[in-house]
């Protein structure tokens, strides 16, 4: 049924404008905000059946060695998981801190020390970071681009951002609700393709229950992931990492 749906919505998609294979390919890049358990129960789960990776930006205080009863963040080992999948690891600070308004030290030690536990944890350095909360000011973005090659906003350019004039400082993103329908993102993706954006979905916790905030439902990720992987099949975008996006849009790394 899902299938069924997803590819109805890609043909209207695709109807309403008249975008097809021949035309240059839209960029499309997944992330996951918080490294929460149920983006790894469901979510890595949807992707790797799709074929699909992004990245992951994840709080490295919050994340545990072991599997605790009751917590709601992903252990090291399964963050580690994610990167063998092919997903990049971007940091999100290290204790989810709204960072305007931290003393030097306490900002220095979300920023450059999450930097360093994911190097020492994966064994690569991270090029982007996502500010808790999509909480920033200009001062911190001046300290996470001393560290970081990109900054990614909560909201901006309604997630499509322009590719010859992208400011790595604040990569916009468009973040997907249980209120959006999987018909309604897999347009935002044909319309990368037709306006040559750099299309960027923010994803927070997956469920396969009744979504509460900053949930959406397990079954629409999967219609989404669906849709993404038939449009990438079909010629009409690439889905890409943060990393390997600002290569193709020929910014940092």
């Amino acid at each position: 049924m899902i299938a069924v749906a997803c590819r109805a919505a890609l043909i209207l998609a695709l109807a309403v404008t008249g975008v097809c294979a021949e035309t240059a390919k839209g960029l499309v890049t997944i992330t996951f905000d918080d490294a929460s358990r149920s983006q790894y129960d469901f979510g890595l789960r949807l992707a790797k059946a799709h074929g699909l990776a992004g990245t992951l930006f994840v709080p490295t205080e919050l994340v545990t060695e072991s599997l605790t009863p009751g917590g709601w963040t992903m252990t090291w080992d399964e963050v580690r998981d994610f990167q063998a999948a092919g997903w990049e690891i971007g940091a999100h600070g290290r204790t989810h801190m709204h960072l305007p308004g931290l003393d030097p030290t306490a900002l220095a030690d979300e920023i450059e020390g999450a930097a360093a536990d994911i190097l020492a944890q994966t064994g690569v350095a991270p090029v982007s970071f996502s500010s808790p909360f999509g909480d920033f000011t200009d001062a911190t973005l001046d300290r996470i681009m001393g560290v970081y090659q990109a900054h990614l906003s909560w909201k901006g350019h309604g997630g499509r951002n322009p590719r010859a004039a992208l400011d790595p400082r604040l990569v916009g993103r468009l973040e997907v609700i249980e209120s959006m329908s999987s018909a309604e993102v897999c347009g935002e993706m044909v319309e990368s393709a037709r306006d040559g954006t750099w299309l960027v979905l923010l994803f927070h916790g997956i469920t396969e229950g009744e979504p509460s905030d900053y949930e959406v439902s397990a079954a629409k990720a999967e219609a989404i992931f669906s849709c993404a992987a038939l449009l990438q099949a079909g010629g009409i975008i690439e889905v890409r990492t943060v990393r390997d996006a600002l290569s193709e849009v020929g910014g940092t790394p």
